[in-house]
């Protein structure tokens, strides 16, 4: 997961609306079943589908590049 953030963060990938559903499938394949920190995740993506789902690629790339550094924070906490 952290991968595919940093690929967009250091322009790697513009594909953002791509980015944020990989995350997610990320998630499910990682067979994680602490539902606190299943929960936990989702207080972090839920933001970024929020901006996929509202903007696309075409999102304001300031504000996805904050959203994805706190989730990137969140995941190399809970690593």
């Amino acid at each position: 997961m952290i991968d595919l953030i940093e690929s967009y963060l250091k322009n790697e990938s513009q594909d953002f609306y791509g980015i944020v559903g990989k995350l997610e499938e990320s998630l499910n394949a990682s067979e994680i079943k602490d539902t606190i920190l299943i929960n936990q995740w989702y207080d972090f993506w839920t933001p970024l589908e929020t901006l996929r789902v509202m903007e696309g690629n075409q999102v304001n790339r300031v504000k996805a590049t904050k959203k994805l550094i706190a989730m990137k924070e969140f995941l190399i906490e809970h690593r």
